[in-house]
């Protein structure tokens, strides 16, 4: 009977951990779903940054291709070269742009890359060659009429007349693009407020205090890393000493990942508290996708 006895222990033992494991389990995923709480992987360390980044609230409101957006971007290349070819010229269409601007573009400085410095990267898209003064005004228009908007930070023009305005003000309305582009300064600067708004977020001030006592560590003072990459010279990239110790700190402290959940949940705050222009924005692009779905069908396809 002796040799029993460990085996009815260990059983009772197992069925004692297994609901503790259960329940440590459930309080975990109860209590936090944060991605910052998530346990590591193999996953490159950038691509687990795009991710966030693309599951900015702003990211996908202004940057995230859809299928409008490449909707209204053929449409409006076939309207250009319809334009253009009335006047005399020969347009080829533009390849569509890349808006990587705004406060999300590098709001905590250095980020790990998963390629070197010059080396991965897409070629540049290439940039319109010179037509000479005729084909350029022909296309944007007299330069001394423009149209503009600001918020607190940058001002932004576009041409008022030309083919290129013509076939926006086609998708968008006869006000639409001043007011497209208001908007998109409207919630440029709804961006940056997002940003702002993460000195006063305890999360975000506790997981700086963690990162500032790492760089500490390393000799090296600084507020934030925002503050360090601005104060390294010019030309400084993330080869740099100080760069490669705030790199490290923010990979041992989980920095830039509580960063960008952080700064999700500001960006969804800015948005939930400003429903109206949020709300014009997407009644605008609408009416844009209904027009350019109507150029589509009653257009040919614009040579390349």
């Amino acid at each position: 009977m002796l040799p029993r006895r460990p085996r009815r222990k260990a059983r009772a033992v197992l069925l004692v951990l297994v609901p503790l494991a259960l329940v440590a389990t459930a309080a975990w995923v109860l209590t936090d779903r944060s991605p910052a709480a998530a346990p590591p992987t193999a996953e490159p360390a950038a691509h687990r940054l795009d991710v966030l980044r693309s599951r900015l609230p702003f990211h996908g409101l202004l940057r995230t291709p859809t299928d409008a957006t490449r909707r209204a971007h053929e449409a409006e290349q076939r309207l250009v070269a319809a334009c253009m070819a009335d006047r005399g010229f020969t347009y080829t269409p533009a390849p569509a742009a890349s808006d990587d601007s705004g406060a999300d573009s590098a709001p905590f400085g250095f980020e790990p890359r998963d390629t070197p410095a010059d080396g991965g990267q897409p070629a540049p898209q290439p940039s319109e060659q010179p037509r000479g003064e005729d084909f350029t005004r022909a296309l944007y228009g007299d330069p001394d009429r423009r149209i503009s908007a600001h918020n607190e930070v940058i001002r932004v023009t576009r041409p008022a007349t030309g083919c290129l305005a013509e076939a926006q003000e086609h998708l968008l309305g006869e006000d639409g693009r001043v007011r497209d582009l208001t908007l998109r300064l409207v919630l440029d600067q709804g961006e940056r407020d997002a940003v702002r708004a993460l000195r006063k977020d305890a999360a975000q001030r506790a997981v700086t205090a963690r990162w500032r006592a790492c760089m500490a560590e390393a000799g090296i003072t600084a507020d934030d890393p925002v503050r360090l990459a601005a104060d390294l010279p010019t030309g400084a990239d993330d080869t740099h000493p100080s760069a490669r110790a705030d790199l490290a700190c923010k990979a041992r402290t989980g920095y830039l990942e509580r960063a960008y959940t952080r700064l999700a949940a500001t960006q969804r705050h800015w948005l939930d508290t400003h429903p109206g222009p949020v709300a014009e924005w997407r009644t605008l692009h609408r009416r844009e996708d209904t027009a350019a779905r109507r150029v589509l069908a009653s257009t040919a396809p614009t040579p390349s």
